[in-house]
């Protein structure tokens, strides 16, 4: 690393927010014994460390006692801040915006002078003393007073429970606020100190990879090696009081005018970034080669050069490897063939000589295209539309019955745990991807190549990761076996970002590098600014600039009208659109999805959907029901959404009868059928015979029934003719859901209503019909 000849380092230049990583090593110096370094307590004792649980401590008597005996005799009340920590507390007041994550519980760097709200005690503090049973927290000292005065294992003053210092023991879990509040602090920050720390505790150990991921200079003072010595801007392996004082003092000269030093032919190359996790999990991306799937390949060819169908369904769900094998495919015959991917709302495209093929991705929420384009390639043989779906149901058989066609769809054929399964609606099936796909690939085979890939595709672009084979969270008998979900394994094992899911990990990596591209474009609001304008973009698409502009008015600090602009054509930029659209009119891919299911709330949404068209409306329940499909606390935020804004009902209908994922919106609308009422217009949308939407129909029409039971007891004018209506719409309902008995007891109410009518034949017409229909169903 290249020093400017007054000896500060190059990496102390341009910092305006740092991040203090400590550990265990910054107090060794006020004689608080750390734990892994060479003379730590648990490199002296292995079996400490597995005696200190928070479950042998919840169920052992002596255990309790043999922990607060050495909690009372613990050296850290006699301890005082060292050069390390009055350092870190001098920085903390100095102009460089810094926040201190901590893995210490010893409560010294706020002895030494660090505001309270600018340390986060990742593990707690030995400080404070909690009761596991009612919750009551008190200062240690009162706790260490009674044992003073002979109680051994004092109980709680308030309840009789049993106390603990607030700090985490093994078997409990971090609390996930405090470390989403260090993460946040660290992929916002310019340069990351880890100081006297292995970090080889997880998940805060990651946390010096997801600093470097995003943009930061990482500087490692330990005595020792860590597994985040390769990232590393800097290295100093000298004592922390005497290094972390002469880091403060060159950090404030650079701030009062230091000169930056001169680049020279010996200086280090800055920190390469790596890119998006988007851009290399992307199918198109074809970052892994595609080790498998011949098979199917191999029938996908037959099917498209064969004199059969015109159209081929490949489904399965989220990362399954359907957009890859489309990819490949396409590969394969582009030069013998013309080649499109469809766009959302596209037609057909205009035909020459050679044979076409089309390919539709997320064919299942795209129906209406999808029958456009077959209707209108009846005159051209040559013509093979291949649909990419994640589910089938609820859409493909009606799609298949109500086909001009009688020519089958496809070949009889799927893929799932075994290859031959026959599927008799004769689509391909990829929702359990088996690893050898017709080769002699195993499992563990399929993530070694995969992770040479990626590994490769990494160094390639000047970033250092670990040998293939010594790739941290990387497991091969646990990594899942859908190609996405093992690709996203993988990625994250090579980026070091241990200690957590995958796709969880990797989407706070993606936001990390959205907000660095936000403020590289003259973008520098909060992150959790940045976060709700990505989310925008995803779930509500725009048409046009305006459009774009418009929606983003719901963020408060994007009110100015230059900003909000500016941030419409950084995310037209970030996500680029498939089509003729501003924003992408795709749906989000599953990291995507992770990246608004972090995102969104009720809140965020009444604010999002007062500002959008209904054709963005629509789209965005779209894209909430089918990311709730796997994540079930988006199924519970539909439902608390519609309660605040039952307006959104008839899109909330619509997105569930044509976006391809009812389920989720049904149990939102059966929830706000029954505890809200409904205008009698929205039974209208649902068509007769749809059982996708379960109960709603049914409970609408009872919810109309009972109002116009109220009106004909106000002896209302036309009360009466629409009571035998809707009881006629009620037993047909209930018929709908092959609920005979209910559907019988309607229509019969319904033929009453209707005897009583004068003149009014066509009503007890239509109640007699629903009376047989319900008669022959209950035999």
């Amino acid at each position: 690393m290249s020093d400017h000849p007054s000896g500060i380092p190059s990496w102390a230049y341009g910092v305006s927010r740092l991040v203090v990583c400590s550990g265990a090593g910054i107090s060794t110096e006020s004689g608080i014994a750390d734990f892994r370094g060479p003379s730590g307590a648990w490199i002296k004792d292995p079996t400490a460390q597995h005696r200190n649980t928070y479950q042998g401590f919840m169920a052992d008597p002596e255990l309790r006692a043999a922990y607060w005996k050495s909690r009372y005799e613990h050296e850290v009340w006699q301890a005082e801040p060292n050069a390390g920590h009055r350092a870190v507390a001098e920085l903390i007041d100095s102009e460089i915006d810094t926040t201190v994550v901590t893995q210490n519980t010893d409560g010294l760097h706020q002895l030494a002078g660090a505001p309270a709200d600018r340390v986060v005690e990742l593990h707690g503090t030995m400080r404070v003393v909690l009761c596991v049973a009612c919750g009551r927290r008190s200062p240690t000292t009162e706790v260490l007073a009674r044992i003073a005065a002979g109680e051994a294992v004092p109980p709680c003053a308030e309840c009789g429970g049993i106390l603990k210092t607030a700090s985490t023991m093994f078997g409990q879990t971090m609390d996930p606020a405090v470390f989403t509040r260090a993460e946040r602090a660290v992929v916002q920050c310019d340069l990351m100190l880890a100081v006297g720390t292995t970090l080889t505790v997880e998940p805060a150990g990651s946390l010096a990879a997801s600093a470097v991921h995003a943009g930061a200079r990482l500087v490692i003072v330990n005595l020792g090696e860590t597994p985040y010595d390769s990232i590393a801007t800097d290295i100093l392996r000298e004592p922390i009081g005497e290094a972390l004082p002469r880091i403060v003092r060159q950090l404030k000269a650079v701030h009062a005018g230091t000169p930056p030093p001169a680049a020279g032919p010996s200086e280090a190359a800055a920190p390469v970034r790596v890119p998006r996790p988007s851009l290399l999990l992307r199918a198109e991306a074809r970052t892994a080669r595609l080790h498998a799937r011949s098979e199917e390949l191999r029938r996908l060819t037959a099917w498209l050069t064969g004199e059969g169908t015109r159209a081929h369904l490949v489904w399965g769900p989220a990362g399954s490897g359907k957009s890859r094998l489309a990819l490949e495919l396409a590969d394969r015959v582009r030069g013998d063939w013309d080649v499109e991917f469809l766009a959302p709302g596209a037609g057909l495209p205009s035909g020459g000589d050679r044979p076409s093929l089309l390919v539709v991705d997320d064919a299942e929420t795209r129906r209406e295209q999808v029958a456009r384009i077959l209707g209108a390639a009846g005159e051209r043989p040559a013509l093979r539309v291949l649909l990419c779906a994640r589910t089938r149901d609820g859409w493909w058989e009606e799609f298949r019955s109500e086909s001009n066609t009688d020519e089958e769809l496809t070949s009889p054929y799927a893929t799932e745990t075994t290859l031959d399964h026959a599927d008799t609606d004769g689509g391909t099936t990829l929702d359990h991807a088996d690893a050898d796909g017709g080769t002699t690939l195993d499992h563990a085979d399929a993530v070694r190549e995969t992770t040479r890939d990626y590994a490769d595709t990494l160094t390639a672009m000047g970033f250092s990761c670990p040998a293939p084979d010594q790739a941290p969270g990387i497991g091969l008998t646990d990594a899942t076996r859908l190609p996405g979900g093992l690709q996203a394994a993988v990625l994250a094992g090579l980026l070091s970002l241990t200690g957590d899911d995958a796709t969880a990990a990797l989407g706070r990596l993606e936001l990390a590098h959205l907000r660095w591209d936000a403020a590289e474009h003259g973008l520098a609001p909060a992150a959790d600014v940045v976060e709700g304008a990505v989310a925008t973009a995803v779930l509500c698409g725009a048409a046009d600039e305006e459009a774009a502009r418009d929606v983003l008015g719901h963020l408060p600090a994007l009110q100015d009208d230059d900003l909000r602009l500016l941030a419409a054509r950084w995310l037209r930029e970030a996500c680029p659109p498939a089509a003729a659209s501003y924003w992408a009119e795709s749906l989000p891919d599953p990291l995507l999805e992770e990246l608004v299911a972090a995102v969104v709330s009720p809140k965020f949404l009444m604010g999002m959907l007062m500002e959008t068209t209904q054709d963005q409306n629509r789209r965005a329940l779209t894209t909430l029901a089918r990311a709730a499909a796997t994540r079930p606390a988006l199924r519970v935020l539909l439902t608390e959404l519609l309660s605040i804004l039952p307006g959104l009902s008839p899109n909330a209908v619509d997105a569930a009868l044509h976006g391809g994922y009812p389920a989720p919106l049904a149990d939102a609308l059966i929830s706000l059928a029954r505890n809200a009422a409904l205008p009698a217009e929205l039974l209208e949308d649902v068509p007769a015979g749809t059982t996708v939407l379960g109960d709603f129909a049914v409970l609408l029409a009872e919810s109309l029934v009972e109002a116009y039971e109220y009106r004909v007891r106000q002896n209302r004018p036309t009360a009466q003719r629409g009571l035998a209506t809707m009881l006629s719409e009620l037993a047909e309902r209930l018929a709908d859901l092959g609920r005979a008995e209910e559907a019988l007891a309607a229509a019969r109410r319904a033929v009453e209503a209707a005897e009583k009518l004068p003149e009014q034949p066509e009503h007890l017409t239509r109640a007699e019909t629903a009376l047989r229909r319900a008669a022959d169903m209950a035999g």
